[in-house]
């Protein structure tokens, strides 16, 4: 016999819409694969060169699954801001990811969250910021002494002969590289500092294949290899990245080799990036690439903590609420955890949010700042 309390219905509340933005590869995806698959079981990260390029909403659940909220993941790259603008007209909150390994590029996590405030139709609404890879940064200041040297020695081979490299598109084509005798353009530098991590931290890689090949160091995948080395290249040319330029770089995961891209032919997306960086080769040294991994890329916790206060700084004039900011590993479960409790504490502050009427995605945005 079946009693009324077994045949009664769940009551399950949705606490709201959560847009997730940020940077390329900087672990949008994994972070809100990670969080539903608490509850949701068959759900699995998978890494690739493409990114994500889907628009599914992910269910995180709470409380037996009484409560629960849904998280957009949104492609980073620049050609997904119209998609990312348009979701935003229809949540209320947000969660921007940077990534603790390169933190030259957290101003465009920054821009795009600035952008989207404009259409989120709440005064009030919560932001929460998640940093991740912490694992990774934690290794990387260990082995930054020998990336450096490894650098340095894959600079030398393209200089006296050539190294060689793989382009894909329709097919995968072996290519090669070979440095002049004295300067070095940020697309090369890019693919020599692929080719010497994947060099000294991988084995039986198979070319245009994300997931494919053995890592040494568990923390450090294909992908995660490609967005350091570019922010490495471009921090070694010493000068600080304008938004143009990060939206540039921020086209693509592989190398622009890879793609047999050019800077010149991004360029011309992307005007105001200007010429293409270059170095003299001489300059780079292993005791340049080692300050520069330490100070430019590796994030600290104060480093954090002023990109905290930034966002919180802006709330007057973004009208978000921000709720703090996590430093986690996505794959770790005790940090997962913690950044589940977060994530629970942001939905449940879209009750306070205001209703307001903003920006249409087909109105014209005037520039806040």
């Amino acid at each position: 016999m079946v009693t009324a309390m077994e045949t009664e219905v769940k009551e399950q509340i949705n606490a709201g819409r959560i847009l997730v933005v940020g940077t390329q590869a900087g672990g949008k995806t994994a972070f809100v694969t990670q969080l539903a698959a608490r509850t949701e079981h068959d759900t699995k990260y998978r890494e690739d060169f493409g990114g994500t390029i889907e628009t599914e909403y992910f269910k995180v659940s709470y409380r037996q699954d009484s409560f629960f909220g849904l998280l957009l993941p949104i492609g980073g790259q620049e050609k997904w801001h119209t998609l990312r603008e348009r979701f935003g007209a229809t949540a209320e909150g947000a969660i921007v990811i940077v990534d603790a390994s390169t933190k030259g590029f957290w101003e465009n996590s920054l821009e795009q969250i600035i952008n989207i405030s404009k259409v989120i139709p709440y005064k009030n609404f919560p932001l929460g910021i998640i940093v991740t890879k912490r694992d990774l940064n934690e290794r990387l200041k260990e082995e930054t002494p020998k990336i450096a040297e490894k650098i340095c020695e894959t600079i030398a081979k393209a200089s006296e002969c050539s190294i060689d490299y793989y382009s894909r598109g329709f097919h995968i084509i072996p290519r090669h590289l070979k440095l002049s005798s004295y300067k070095i353009s940020f697309t090369q530098l890019e693919q020599v500092i692929v080719n010497s991590l994947e060099q000294e931290y991988f084995s039986e890689l198979v070319p245009g294949n994300a997931r494919l090949g053995k890592r040494k160091l568990p923390e450090l995948s294909l992908v995660n290899a490609r967005i350091f080395a570019r922010a490495l290249a471009i921090a070694l040319m010493g000068s600080d990245l304008s938004l143009d330029q990060l939206a540039l770089l921020n086209d693509m995961r592989p190398t622009m080799l890879e793609l047999d891209a050019s800077w010149n032919r991004l360029q011309k997306l992307y005007p105001k990036a200007g010429d293409e960086p270059q170095m003299v080769i001489e300059k780079i040294t292993s005791s340049l690439i080692e300050t520069v991994i330490y100070e430019r890329l590796l994030a600290q916790e104060a480093d954090i903590l002023q990109f905290t206060h930034k966002i919180n700084d802006l709330s007057s004039k973004t009208e978000w609420l921000c709720l703090g900011s996590k430093y986690i590993n996505v794959f770790d479960f005790k940090d997962i955890n913690e950044a589940a409790s977060f994530v629970e504490n942001l939905l449940l502050a879209t009750g306070d949010n205001i209703p307001e009427e903003k920006y249409s995605i087909l109105d014209p945005i005037t520039p806040l700042f």
